[in-house]
């Protein structure tokens, strides 16, 4: 079962709303914070995954709605069966339970004093809704599309969100009020609502005070009521005595700690209000039949997860088609205007292009097939790379290594040798990462991942044997000088698990790569041998595993030419530290919320350079994108042409490569979808239309080299007497979808979950440019140009089922393009506009006409 929470607090007392809700829901696996507190509109959004929600009370009103599957409701000794769609209601201090399997709910959380404020007596009014009991249904109905947008609201957090959360809840109490109130007319029930507000009372002392030593006396005499009458007041109306109760709070209080910080048993006691630690320890095993360090080890074995694992789901979807014909959600944001006044007399810096340094496939393998060999040479032909990593090429797919019935090793490289030959033909020097491990010669031949052995060898002297004849081969078949301007690297994200590419024992990797090293330099001592490509975190809490990794090269001997990482734009989801001791990690990650996650590991890593006293040693980025999944939707959409564009910009030339991940859709790790637009990683898609993220690179490749400036949004260029600027109108996707969920975006609408997606009008101002005619050139990639995803849904959305069908997507997919004339007069100015859409990348030439 899945639980979406919003909190109301009320900003008139900043009354803070404390749980009284079995911790058990709120400490799942599944935990998103939508919205958290803030001074103006204090309200928490969070989202949650459970199977049982457990008899339980809360100091505030809820209403909720079935998004889907079936559950049952257990309400004031009633049960109710409900469905997808179903809302209903439950009071403050009443106990509910409820029972699901695979149901996604929803629900409201308000504090119920905002009646208490508005409201003439009864001060407190109590209500009943069930849908499938109701005698209301346009009521009903107005409440699911109020939970839809209240939820839309604050994912988006779009200017003045806070006002319209305020008017939405005041919108749902009216519907309550009108429609939904149990009226006071009795004595039993005006009896009920003064025992309903002495269990608010006593509630929020527990509340304040479950720290201290408070007994019964104690609290009588706080609410004004006898021991006794107290006494009996708890078991009858909480199922429990007093202390029973206190230590139910304490010990859901002290379950939070136990999940979300390191502090030590005796810490988490005190904490909780627990007289000793042993009092809580004896608690908790009654409570959970494990002891605390049990269930802290078993939380964090749950977290466990491949860091490359992005899940995305649509638990929330069934929200959408309440969406729809609402005027009050529908806000608009005047076009913003960016100004831009620019002289281009000023010093210039020569630009080297470092993000065309090196580009890559998905394995080596890869180049055998013929359509990746076509879009190689297409982006090749378009762009010029210098480089091309080529991972994977011991892997038994390209069958390097065997052996004779009698052991004898025997070595093959053809298919490596036609893989060799394809790329040098293309101009394109290899970039060789040394991997992965032929069968027979792996410690563990069964360890596999993605079809390649990622097993530590049996030998490492067997092998160095192995890396041995294959630079002698190379050497004789391209020469020694050639070879010389290759560049080599060994295996692939040793930081990861032992359940990824990681070795069992950290010393056992240390010792491979020292002496694949030493192989390596014994055989020529001029070859580059670059750092292990290593999995890149960039956290306050994390320190990176190549730190002391360089630690133990400096000792021993074996210092890498250049350093070499791979970085997605992610984040751990969890909050431990990590330090050099823990040779590997895996944890659950989520997309980064930062539009600036690239830019943070630019300069982190430079930092790390200067205090490591490495000089200019080469920096390789040589696997990089926002997301390593291959089926995030907007992989194939404007989002990710914006994205490269915004980030070779913000980071030009900083690094030594940016290579970007990965050439194309096709690629063999696994079964690829039956669809067109599956939200592959590549620049292409499986059958080699060029995406958006293609076009991105092309518009780079037409800058100038000569760099005159940058700012938010735009980059400037020279080249000769001509003039280039690229604009970019870039948007970071929302909280909800950087955490997994596409709530209202669907395959073909996949723009939603950008909050801000009015256009961006730039007002550009150049001058000391010379007198004369110009040219001026806007070739731009947008929603209508330039995207092939998006021409795919103007032309309707279906799968493309015959050549002439995808060579009209591939000839409708090119970047708009317009020219105009313009004249500089001797003041020297040339004044341009230009309107951008969410995510457009443009490209503005000046050229002056002779």
């Amino acid at each position: 079962m899945f639980l979406l929470i919003f909190i109301f607090h009320s900003c008139f007392n900043l009354y803070i709303i404390k749980f009284l809700i079995n911790t058990e829901v709120f400490m799942s696996e599944n935990y998103y914070l939508i919205s958290d507190n803030d001074t103006h509109m204090p309200i928490r959004c969070t989202m949650q995954r459970f199977d049982h929600l457990r008899q339980h009370m809360h100091d505030f009103f809820e209403f909720s709605m079935i998004v889907s599957g079936n559950c049952s409701l257990q309400l004031d000794d009633h049960i109710y069966s409900l469905k997808a769609d179903d809302v209903f209601c439950v009071d403050p201090l009443m106990l509910h339970e409820l029972h699901g399997v695979n149901c996604v709910i929803v629900t409201i959380l308000f504090n119920q004093s905002l009646f208490t404020q508005i409201l003439p007596i009864p001060s407190q009014p109590r209500f009943f809704c069930v849908s499938t009991v109701s005698e209301h249904p346009e009521a009903i109905s107005e409440l699911r599309s109020l939970i839809a947008h209240i939820i839309k609201t604050n994912i988006d957090k779009k200017e003045g969100y806070e006002l319209r959360n305020w008017a939405y809840i005041y919108k749902v109490m009216d519907i309550f009020y009108r429609n939904f109130r149990i009226k006071l007319s009795t004595a039993k029930e005006k009896k009920n609502h003064k025992y309903a507000m002495r269990l608010s009372e006593i509630s929020q002392i527990i509340q304040q005070r479950y720290t201290e030593n408070i007994t019964l006396k104690e609290l009588a005499d706080e609410v004004h009521l006898s021991v006794p009458y107290l006494s009996k007041f708890f078991v009858e109306y909480y199922g429990m005595n007093f202390l029973s109760y206190l230590n139910q709070y304490r010990l859901m209080h002290a379950v939070q700690e136990l999940s979300t910080t390191d502090k030590n048993i005796d810490e988490i006691a005190i904490d909780s209000g627990f007289s000793s630690s042993h009092a809580f320890v004896s608690l908790f095993k009654k409570q959970y039949d494990m002891l605390p360090k049990e269930y802290r080890k078993e939380q964090k074995s749950n977290k466990e997860n491949s860091p490359q694992q992005i899940e995305q789901h649509n638990y929330i979807a069934g929200l959408k088609k309440y969406l729809i014909n609402d005027i009050s959600s529908n806000v608009t944001t005047p076009t913003a205007d960016r100004i831009i006044d620019f002289s281009v007399s000023g010093s210039t810096i020569h630009l080297i292009n470092t993000w065309k340094k090196m580009m890559t496939v998905g394995r080596a393998s890869d180049v055998l097939i013929s359509d990746v060999q076509q879009m190689l040479t297409q982006l090749q032909l378009a762009v010029g790379f210098e480089y091309i990593k080529l991972c994977g090429v011991f892997s038994d797919d390209l069958h390097v290594y065997t052996e004779m019935p009698n052991g004898s090793p025997v070595y093959s490289f053809s298919y490596l040798d036609k893989i060799l030959d394809f790329v040098t033909d293309n101009n394109l020097k290899p970039w060789i990462q040394l991997s992965y491990m032929p069968e027979k010669l792996a410690k563990y031949p069964n360890k596999r991942l993605f079809g390649s052995n990622v097993s530590q060898p049996n030998s490492v002297a067997s092998w160095c044997q192995l890396v041995l004849e294959f630079l002698r081969h190379i050497a004789a078949r391209y020469g020694l000088d050639v070879i010389k301007t290759w560049k080599f690297g060994l295996w692939n994200q040793p930081n990861t698990d032992n359940n990824l590419f990681g070795f069992s024992k950290e010393q056992d990797f240390f010792e491979f790569y020292k002496e694949t090293y030493i192989c390596l330099k014994g055989f020529c001592n001029d070859l580059e041998f670059c750092l292990p490509p290593t999995f890149y975190i960039v956290s306050d809490e994390y320190e990176n595993w190549y730190l002391h990794f360089l630690d133990w090269c400096r000792s021993n001997g074996c210092i890498p030419d250049s350093l070499s990482f791979t970085y997605y734009d992610t984040k751990l989801m969890n909050t431990n530290n990590h330090t050099k001791e823990s040779f590997g990690f895996v944890y659950t990650m989520s997309l980064s919320e930062s539009p600036d996650g690239l830019k943070d590991f630019v300069m982190q890593v430079l930092r790390e350079r200067r205090q490591l006293k490495l000089g200019n040693m080469p920096i390789y980025l040589s696997e990089w994108n926002n997301t390593p999944s291959q089926q995030d939707l907007l992989n194939d959409t404007c989002y990710k042409s914006c994205y490269i564009v915004k980030n070779i910009l913000e980071n030009y030339d900083r690094l030594s490569s940016f290579t970007y991940q990965a050439l194309t859709d096709l690629m063999a790790d696994a079964a690829l979808p039956n669809k067109l637009f599956f939200g592959g990683l590549g620049l292409f898609t499986t059958n080699g239309i060029p995406k958006a993220s293609y076009n991105a690179y092309t518009l780079l490749q037409q800058l100038g080299d000569e760099f005159l400036g940058r700012g938010d949004g735009y980059f400037i260029t020279r080249k000769d007497t001509s003039y280039q600027i690229m604009l970019y109108n870039y948007q970071h996707f929302n909280y909800l979808y950087a955490n997994g969920e596409r709530f209202d975006m669907t395959e073909t609408d996949r723009y939603t979950v950008f909050t801000d997606s009015e256009p961006v009008t730039v007002k550009c101002k150049l001058s000391d440019i010379p007198e004369g005619h110009y040219k001026v050139s806007d070739t731009y990639i947008n929603r209508s140009h330039g995207s092939s995803f998006d021409q795919w849904i103007a032309m309707g959305a279906l799968e493309p089922t015959t050549p002439h069908e995808f060579d009209l997507l591939k000839k409708a997919s090119t970047p708009g393009f317009h020219q105009r004339l313009a004249d500089v007069t001797s003041d020297g100015i040339l004044e341009l506009n230009a309107t951008l859409d969410l995510l457009e990348v443009r490209l503005i030439q000046i050229v002056p006409l002779l």
